[in-house]
């Protein structure tokens, strides 16, 4: 830095030089001029020749002296230029890996290119980084999976099997087309259902037939799930169609009671997932009302009696009552559940009671 310094002064003194110089020749040559011009004298030959051979050396001076300035400072901007662009020192840079700076030999990731390539904008360097991003995410899903994540698949297979037990819609197999309702009784007014829903998991069938029937001023409840449920309006009376996977080495008759109240009222279950919140249940009775020990030709049914308590949106308690009817197919069970009133329950010749008892014995499932 002072070495440019004093090159700076330099020129700026070879440059005030220059211009008085030249401000002092033409002077010279100006006041020559005038002198000559206004005296009108008559010179000799050889004096006007001595005259010009003065100016024309003066101008030579003046040529050599500016030419040698344009010299000296196309130098000095040529040395700058050089210094400007001379080679950077990197010896102090810090090497990656290393604690200070050190021999980059050693390290190849700290070469001054990886160094400076998180300020590389370029879109080359960005595909490059992609490129090697992606080469290090394959290697890592070709390494075999650890004991965790093992372990974690384990845990959910283990939850997919205990889910299969929960009780869930018994969804139909043709959502799209609409149930066949025909009015039966001897006033009319029992609607009897005919649809088909789907068959267990692994069978070869692709549906079975399922009837019940109910009154007909009861209506459909959700309708684009696909499952089957409907509800009088005017006392909160319901029917729903369950479907669920018995345990292994479990039939319909050796099933215990309250096996079934854990199918249906289980949080992860179709009914807790409607809305409907159970504060507590109990299955207090079971009947078998048919039993069949070749199921090719005809499926065991059996009856269940349970109580439980809803809990209304602003807070109350209801007791409630209900009757399931379960048919074994295959390795599954299909249940009709109807519910009302607990104290219009209880009451066996009321009009609660004796619906509840229409609905599940209407229930039928095809073999």
């Amino acid at each position: 830095m002072p070495h440019l310094l004093c090159q700076l002064l330099c020129l700026l003194c070879l440059l005030l030089l220059s211009a008085l110089h030249s401000t002092h020749g033409f002077q010279l040559r100006s006041s020559n001029h005038l002198v000559d011009g206004p005296q009108k004298t008559a010179r000799s030959p050889r004096a006007k020749f001595a005259q010009d051979s003065d100016d024309s050396s003066s101008d030579r001076r003046i040529f050599l002296h500016s030419l040698g300035s344009s010299v000296f400072i196309g130098s000095l901007f040529s040395n700058i230029n050089n210094n400007a662009w001379a080679a950077i020192d990197v010896s102090g840079l810090r090497v990656e890996g290393e604690s200070g700076g050190g021999n980059t030999n050693l390290n190849p990731n700290g070469s001054l290119a990886n160094q400076l390539k998180a300020y590389d904008g370029s879109g080359s360097t960005r595909v490059r980084d992609v490129q090697a991003l992606q080469r290090q995410q394959q290697q890592q899903q070709e390494l075999p999976s650890s004991p965790a994540v093992r372990s974690t698949a384990t845990t959910t297979t283990t939850t997919e099997e205990d889910s299969n037990t929960i009780a869930t819609w018994a969804y139909r197999a043709n959502p799209g087309f609409n149930p066949t309702l025909t009015r039966v009784g001897a006033l009319g007014n029992y609607y009897r259902y005919n649809d088909a829903i789907q068959a267990p998991k692994g069978s070869k069938r692709r549906s079975i037939g399922v009837q019940l029937e109910f009154p007909s001023d009861w209506l459909q409840l959700d309708r684009t799930i696909g499952g089957i449920q409907y509800v009088d309006q005017r006392n909160g009376d319901k029917l729903y169609v369950f479907r669920a996977t018995l345990p292994q080495d479990t039939t319909l008759e050796t099933l215990p009671k309250a096996t079934i109240g854990n199918m249906i009222f289980d949080p992860q279950g179709s009914l807790a997932k409607s809305g409907q919140t159970i504060e507590e249940y109990k299955v207090s009775r079971a009947q078998l009302l048919s039993d069949c020990p070749d199921q090719k030709m005809c499926a065991p049914r059996r009856r269940f009696q349970l109580q439980y308590a809803t809990v209304t949106g602003n807070g109350l308690r209801v007791e409630r009552r209900a009757l399931v009817d379960a048919y074994q197919v295959e390795t599954d069970i299909y249940m009709l559940m109807t519910s009302s009133n607990a104290v219009k329950f209880q009451q066996k010749d009321s009009l609660e009671r004796e619906t509840v008892e229409r609905i599940v014995s209407s229930f039928q499932v095809d073999v």
